[in-house]
C-alpha cells in the first residue's frame, strides 16, 4: 500500500461492547455483516521468505496468511499484534507493521452452520520482518486451524498455484519494497537522478505487476482433500 499506514479515526469516545455469540447468532451476524480482518505477510530475518500456513478449516482451507477479524476498538495494527501472540506467540511492536494492500473477500463456504452461507470480509495486510532466530522458534501455528507451516520466497508464491488475494498481497509487497528503496535514495545527499529515475521504473513496472495477478485468479484451483472441498476464485476491482 503506498501511503504511510491505515489511519485510525476514533470520533467521540468509543468504547467496545463486544460480547460472545453462540454459533448460531454468529451466524446470522456473518449472513449480514462484512468482517473486518487483518493478515500479516510474516518474513523471516533476512526478508527472503514468507511464512504461509496451510489451513484445514473454512474458509479458505489452503495456504494462506496469518490473522483474522478485527475487534471493535482495535485499531488494525492492535489487531495484528493480537493475533500474532494468539497464533504465533509473538510479541511485535507496533512500529515493526508496515502496510501492504486491502483487500475484499467473498467466501462460498465457512466453519459456522449453514456452512454453505459463506461469508465476506475486508482485509487489511501488514508485514512484519522478524528480527532474529530466537523470534523465528517462538512461532508455533494452531493445530485445530492449520495442517502444516512453510516459508516460502515471494516468487513461489507468485508464480505457483497459491489463491489471487495472497499472491496479490505478495505482489504489492514487493512493489512497496521498492517504492521504499527509492524514498531512501531520495534522501541521501549523494543520490542521482538518474539513480531515482531507476528506481521509479523498476517501481512502476511491479505496480503493474500487481495488476496481472487478478487477470489469471481463474488459473488457481482450491483442493483440500480433508474437507473433500473444491473451488475456483474470480477476481476483480
Amino acid at each position: 500500500m503506498f501511503q504511510s499506514g491505515i489511519p485510525y479515526h476514533e470520533t467521540g469516545t468509543f468504547k467496545s461492547h463486544r460480547t460472545f455469540l453462540p454459533d448460531d447468532e454468529y451466524g446470522v451476524a456473518l449472513d449480514n455483516l462484512v468482517k473486518g480482518c487483518t493478515d500479516i505477510l510474516l518474513l523471516n530475518p533476512s526478508g527472503t521468505h514468507i511464512f504461509t500456513g496451510r489451513r484445514c478449516v473454512q474458509p479458505q482451507p489452503d495456504w494462506w496468511f496469518m490473522g483474522g477479524r478485527i475487534f471493535p476498538g482495535e485499531t488494525p495494527i492492535q489487531s495484528c499484534q493480537r493475533l500474532l501472540r494468539r497464533e504465533l506467540g509473538l510479541d511485535i511492536a507496533s512500529e515493526r507493521f508496515v502496510a501492504v494492500c486491502a483487500q475484499a473477500f467473498a467466501f462460498g463456504m465457512r466453519e459456522q452452520e449453514p456452512k454453505h452461507h459463506g461469508t465476506t470480509d475486508a482485509q487489511f495486510c501488514y508485514k512484519v520482518q522478524l528480527l532474529n532466530e530466537d523470534e523465528v522458534k517462538k512461532v508455533v501455528l494452531d493445530e485445530n486451524e492449520y495442517s502444516e507451516s512453510e516459508w516460502k520466497l515471494p516468487s513461489e508464491i507468485i508464480e505457483g498455484n497459491y489463491h489471487p488475494a495472497l499472491k496479490y498481497a505478495v505482489g504489492n509487497m514487493l512493489a512497496g519494497n521498492v517504492l521504499e528503496k527509492m524514498e531512501r535514495k531520495v534522501e541521501e545527499d549523494d543520490a542521482s537522478d538518474e539513480e531515482i529515475a531507476l528506481l521509479a521504473r523498476e517501481f512502476l513496472k511491479k505496480r503493474k505487476d500487481v495488476d496481472e495477478v487478478l487477470k489469471t485468479s481463474k488459473d488457481y484451483k482450491l483442493v483440500s482433500k480433508e474437507l473433500n472441498y473444491e473451488t475456483t476464485v474470480n477476481s476483480r476491482y
